[in-house]
């Protein structure tokens, strides 16, 4: 969903949402994971329970959305490798612009204005990207600092906005649950589910036979 940035107030203009909206629903399953051997990311759970709430709101050039999201989506456990239902309610703000130099997108100053002057770095950060969480004793900013977008066109999707803030919720490492046993080593049996044969079988070692061998 396209909001214009000429539509925004300076007063907010509060928005909610649910997975009757199919952008909204189409937004959250771009995070579902697909499982191994899937080519394609699997259809989203039929009426998957979604609430979106923005908050939309300018400040001076600044446009600020904050909001809530309550869903879950589809992962896929680090472990066992089985599918499985994350649940999330992120809270949220991000920060938009058009000035690139108040977002801090680096882009190069030319003083004469000749393209053959290789020029000098300019913005914030000179070109290099920040982190959104980025702790730095040199920049004395914190985890709560939030970075400002830089946004080329004259709207702002609300659909790239969930998707982002709901892939920020993603674990590095998802787990279906936390005494999840993983999958055997040998043969892939899910040992959620019972103990595989593996651990009946001798394990074969090289030149085992030359155990009782007497010189």
């Amino acid at each position: 969903m396209k909001i214009f940035i000429h539509e925004i107030s300076d007063f907010d203009t509060d928005l909610d949402f649910t997975q009757d909206e199919k952008w909204v629903a189409d937004a959250v399953a771009q995070v579902d994971e697909k499982t191994e051997g899937e080519s394609v990311r699997p259809a989203p759970p039929k009426n998957r329970p979604i609430h979106a709430h923005f908050s939309l709101r300018k400040v001076d050039e600044v446009i600020v959305i904050s909001g809530k999201i309550k869903t879950h989506v589809q992962l896929v456990c680090s472990r066992c490798a089985a599918p499985f239902a994350f649940n999330t309610q992120p809270g949220f703000s991000a920060l938009f612009c058009k000035d690139p130099v108040m977002a801090g997108v680096g882009h190069i100053h030319r003083e004469s204005g000749d393209k053959r002057d290789p020029g000098r770095p300019m913005g914030q950060n000179k070109g290099f990207a920040r982190h959104a969480h980025d702790d730095s004793e040199e920049t004395g900013t914190t985890s709560k600092d939030l970075d400002i977008t830089y946004i080329s066109s004259d709207f702002i999707d609300l659909a790239d906005v969930l998707a982002e803030q709901l892939q920020l919720q993603v674990p590095f490492q998802p787990l279906c649950n936390e005494e999840c046993k993983g999958m055997c080593s040998h043969c892939g049996a899910d040992l959620n589910v019972g103990r595989c044969a593996c651990a009946k079988l001798a394990t074969a070692r090289p030149f085992s036979v030359l155990r009782d061998f007497k010189v």
